[in-house]
């Protein structure tokens, strides 16, 4: 048996780590969902965002032509207990890093953030994020490529 302030330890923030368990307690995009051949069109990734002290998680979705990508990084701000996130548009085969990000003309302090919550509102956070991939899929989808 693990101490539990060492049981399932990524080295993400716990606050970031919350928000990600909201995430994953959803079955999927709703609006990408293809009753031929039921399931979720939209398939957004994880990994984890690594900034000193801001430690987190991005989420990565491709549009269904590959052609398009938002990306969020979501973490606990390192002067503030707030959660922080930041949204941009990159296309990247790999994870992408934050010193790999193209973020053109956002997040250039660390104050410039696309949004924000108290520490203890993760399913705020995790709603906003669906918002924006949900957003973003209906944005995006071309129909008839399924």
């Amino acid at each position: 048996m693990e101490m539990l302030y060492e049981y399932m330890q990524d080295g993400a923030c716990p606050s970031a780590r919350a928000v990600l368990a909201y995430l994953q307690h959803a079955d999927g995009i709703e609006n990408s969902w293809d009753d031929t051949h039921n399931k979720y069109m939209a398939r957004p990734k994880v990994a984890r965002w690594e900034n000193c002290r801001e430690q987190g998680y991005i989420v990565s979705m491709r549009s269904n032509k590959h052609n398009n990508q938002i990306n969020i990084a979501f973490f606990e701000h390192r002067n503030t207990d707030a959660i922080c996130a930041v949204m941009w548009e990159q296309v990247s085969l790999n994870t992408l890093t934050i010193a790999t990000a193209e973020f053109n003309g956002i997040y250039e302090n660390k104050y410039d953030t696309s949004f924000d919550v108290d520490y203890h509102e993760a399913d705020k956070m995790a709603d906003w994020i669906t918002k924006q991939l949900t957003e973003f899929w209906d944005e995006t989808y071309i129909k008839g490529d399924k």
